[in-house]
C-alpha cells in the first residue's frame, strides 16, 4: 500500500516543530556533548556509539564532526563518507546513517539522510545499488524523489490550511508557507515515505 503524501508530510512537519527545529538550532554552530547526545538519541543511532555516556567518547563525535564539516577540499557526499570512515576507526562502526543526520542537523541542505529503512524502500521500487555507497544512494534517491516532487509540494503546501489545528507554531499563513517552500523540507518529507515503505508493513 502507497504512503499518502499529506501524512508523510504532516509528519515531518510535527517532527520538525517539536524536536528537529531545536535540534538544529544547538547543532548549527559548536554542538555540545549534550547536543550531541540528544541528536543520536532523535535519530535512534544512539545505541551504535558504545559509551556515549563517556565525556571523552562523545567529545570524539564532536571533534570529528567539526574536524570533517570544516574540511573545504570534501564535498558534501564526501563529507558523510569521511565522517562515516572516522565512526568507524573510533566505533568499529562504518555508520553512515549517524554521519548524514549529524551533518543534516547541522546544515539541513545539501544533505540526504541515509537511513537503512530507505534503502530497503528504494530497492522495493526497483533501484538497484550497493547498500553502503552513499553517492549511488544519493544519486537513487534523487531520482525517485523527482518522481514524488510534485505531490510532495502539494501536499506541504496543504497543510497552510490545517493552521488553526497546530498550536501558535507559526504567526500567520504566510510564514507557514515559506517552510514548507524549502527545498530542505520537501525532502525530508519525502524521507518519511522512504521510512514508511521501507517497514514491514
Amino acid at each position: 500500500m502507497d504512503m499518502p503524501s499529506e501524512f508523510c508530510a504532516l509528519t515531518f512537519f510535527l517532527q520538525w516543530e517539536r524536536k528537529e527545529k531545536s535540534l538544529h538550532a544547538q547543532m548549527k554552530s559548536k554542538p555540545s556533548l549534550a547536543d550531541i547526545r540528544s541528536a543520536l538519541k532523535h535519530f535512534q543511532v544512539a545505541r551504535n556509539f558504545a559509551g556515549l555516556k563517556q565525556d571523552d567518547r562523545a567529545q570524539s563525535i564532536v571533534d570529528s564532526l567539526a574536524s570533517v564539516d570544516s574540511n573545504r577540499a570534501l564535498s558534501a557526499k564526501e563529507k558523510v563518507v569521511q565522517l562515516a570512515t572516522e565512526f568507524k576507526g573510533e566505533f568499529k562502526q562504518f555508520n553512515l546513517s549517524a554521519a548524514s543526520k549529524l551533518l543534516w542537523l547541522k546544515h539541513r541542505k545539501p544533505y540526504i539522510i541515509y537511513d537503512s529503512r530507505a534503502v530497503t524502500a528504494l530497492h522495493k521500487m526497483g533501484h538497484r545499488f550497493e547498500k553502503k555507497s552513499y553517492t549511488e544512494y544519493c544519486q537513487n534517491w534523487r531520482q525517485e524523489y523527482r518522481h514524488h516532487r510534485k505531490n510532495v509540494q502539494n501536499a506541504s503546501a496543504n497543510l497552510v490550511n490545517m493552521r488553526s489545528f497546530f498550536p501558535a507554531w507559526h504567526a500567520d499563513s504566510e510564514s507557514m508557507s515559506t517552510l514548507f517552500g524549502q527545498p530542505w523540507f520537501l525532502e525530508r518529507v519525502f524521507d518519511i515515505y522512504l521510512w514508511e515503505m521501507g517497514g514491514d508493513g
